[in-house]
């Protein structure tokens, strides 16, 4: 029979650092295959994004909605799931919870890249963005970074205090920042997780910063300053999640910078890249890959 996770069971399934293994071993990969993403516009504002991937053993599906419009409301901003099947029999083996999956494969991704390139691990840590992706790079971030300070900034009072009691929770020292600006001179490692519906963050990033950017995935979102992207790209090192980035890094193709020549992540991981410099920006735009490393991961013997 196929088993139906719900979100807690898909998180039991898909703890960080197995999860992280899970990713750098998929781009190693060369069975691999991440076809185009089906995304489609709904009325409303909303987006159904079709999303296969497999490789010689699994192939996924993922379908989910994103409904920007929920922001707020209770209801949560993606909905959906993670379908999991055998390449050999053509059976279901899983069903996985979407909105967990992506938050952990996305923190997992920025965790990946932070334990790569990220030339001061130990923080202190500024998450711009209390939703569940900075909850999500939190958890991962404490459990795979010697991180021992967080500092918050959200739109909503509420949810920063909340996230904070969470940091605490989990033996760092936290507070909420009014200014992630102000707060990014102390910080050399940032996690921006808005909706990306306008920009939050300006710099200047510090010579031995690190920031990652989620929230961007198409290219009218964006939630760093032009600036700030282009000084980055001029004085220190750009990285995307996947070449298809290129088409869809708001935050990058705003600051009209050439994408063409910029380091992967997968690149990063089988040390073809050149060697980090200056400050580093990270930009992830989200891949079915990470998707299918999150299916692989779920089906690890330990994990039954």
């Amino acid at each position: 029979m196929t088993a139906l996770l719900d979100a807690s069971q898909t998180a039991s399934h898909l703890p960080y650092q197995a999860l992280v293994d899970a990713l750098a071993s998929l781009l190693a990969d060369p069975c691999v295959r991440v076809p185009q993403r089906l995304v489609q516009a709904m009325p409303g504002g909303g987006s159904l994004f079709v999303m296969p991937a497999l490789d010689s053993r699994v192939a996924i599906t993922k379908l989910i909605t994103f409904t920007p419009a929920n922001a707020g409301t209770g209801r949560p901003t993606i909905q959906g799931d993670v379908v999991v099947f055998d390449v050999a029999t053509g059976q279901r083996l899983l069903v996985l919870d979407g909105p967990t999956v992506t938050a952990r494969r996305t923190a997992a991704v920025s965790l990946l890249a932070a334990q790569r390139l990220a030339p001061k691990p130990e923080g202190p840590l500024l998450i711009v963005g209390a939703g569940a992706q900075g909850l999500a790079h939190l958890e991962a971030f404490s459990q795979g970074l010697p991180i021992r300070e967080v500092r918050i900034a959200s739109r909503s009072a509420a949810s920063a205090q909340a996230l904070a009691a969470h940091a605490v929770s989990l033996g760092l020292a936290a507070s909420v920042v009014d200014d992630a600006d102000v707060a990014l001179a102390d910080c050399p490692l940032a996690v921006i997780c808005t909706p990306a519906n306008a920009v939050v963050l300006h710099g200047p990033l510090r010579p031995d910063g690190f920031v990652v950017a989620v929230g961007a995935f198409t290219p009218a979102m964006v939630e760093l300053d032009p600036a700030m992207c282009r000084h980055i790209a001029l004085a220190g090192t750009v990285v995307l999640d996947t070449p298809e980035a290129q088409h869809e890094a708001g935050d990058l193709i705003q600051a009209g910078l050439d994408l063409s020549g910029l380091a992967s992540l997968r690149e990063v991981v089988s040390g073809e890249a050149a060697s980090v410099r200056g400050p580093v920006l990270f930009k992830s735009c989200g891949w079915a890959g990470w998707d299918l490393a999150a299916a692989r991961c779920a089906l690890r013997p330990s994990a039954k």
